[in-house]
């Protein structure tokens, strides 16, 4: 059981079985509900079978939560609905980028005269890795040399060909395959995610910290993301491959557009894009709840 002793309120990240069981023992005790989803979005987005009692209890912990706070202003939007909750007024503030340590200067691009393509996923199917592949052919069939990398699963049919380099599964936790997912980014000019279903990825902004643009299906919190960044561009749900392909020849026919995206993503992640950065906010927003934002110099525990 948790020592909330000393505490002024208790975080929860995605974590609503646990926020639950903790007001059970502790109802006095303030708590903040962060989560990207609703359960009814996740039937709708993921096909997922999630029970009813899931919306019974995520709409519970978000009436007694001093904040519930969405990575997503889409997710945000609909979970008063979702959840039942007339009025509901959420806060949002977006997830912070799972590196280590942000590149302090945007790295440098070969020239735009062969593109050089990566998709990340382990779901290939959902994320879209076959309209990436067939990207790529349209790309190729209307004379544009063009390359793709793989970080995930693919299909044995696609890996042995010359225009794909596939990287296979890559784990943050060992430096090596962290090498090679900094020297990925770095190397691609753009991200390709054709997602047939997500919440807030963050291989989004992942990309955008190594100056790589990226091109989106506008679902769940993704279109959010890249519209506060300006660090990318998002496709129509049901794109065809020849839209994909059209969308990256726009955005790289022009070496000075494409430049300022690169650098919109960049320089979005750097101010604003860090978990440094979303602590800050969620700070603030502790204060304000707590009542104690008139008293900057007091330091606000919490677990």
């Amino acid at each position: 059981q948790l020592d909330v002793t000393g505490l002024d309120a208790v975080v929860g990240m995605v974590a609503t079985p646990l926020l639950n069981d903790l007001f059970q023992h502790h109802p006095e005790l303030p708590f903040v509900h962060v989560t990207d989803a609703t359960p009814e979005f996740l039937r709708d987005a993921y096909g997922w079978q999630i029970p009813p009692e899931a919306d019974i209890l995520e709409a519970r912990i978000a009436k007694r939560a001093m904040a519930t706070v969405y990575s997503s202003d889409t997710i945000a939007r609909r979970a008063g609905q979702d959840l039942g909750l007339p009025g509901f007024d959420p806060d949002i503030i977006p997830f912070g980028v799972n590196i280590d340590a942000l590149p302090e200067i945007c790295p440098k691009k070969s020239p735009l005269d062969r593109l050089e393509l990566l998709f990340v996923g382990l779901d290939w199917m959902r994320k879209g890795g076959d309209i990436a592949i067939a990207a790529l052919d349209a790309l190729r069939d209307g004379g544009r040399d063009a390359h793709l990398s793989i970080i995930g699963t693919c299909p044995e049919r696609h890996r042995n060909r010359s225009d794909v380099t596939y990287l296979g599964y890559l784990d943050k936790n060992r430096p090596r395959d962290t090498a090679k997912i900094t020297a990925a980014y770095n190397r691609a000019h753009l991200l390709l995610l054709p997602s047939r279903a997500d919440c807030t990825p963050m291989v989004i902004s992942e990309a955008m910290a190594h100056g790589t643009p990226v091109i989106a299906t506008d679902i769940g919190g993704v279109g959010s993301m890249i519209r506060a960044s300006g660090g990318g561009r998002t496709m129509p749900e049901f794109s065809k491959p020849r839209d994909w392909a059209a969308m990256v020849m726009d955005i790289t026919d022009d070496q000075a557009g494409y430049a300022f995206i690169a650098d919109a993503g960049f320089d979005h992640v750097q101010t604003c894009g860090s978990w440094a950065a979303w602590a800050r906010e969620l700070e603030a927003l502790l204060r304000a709840k707590i009542g104690k934002a008139t008293a900057p110099d007091r330091s606000i525990t919490a677990a």
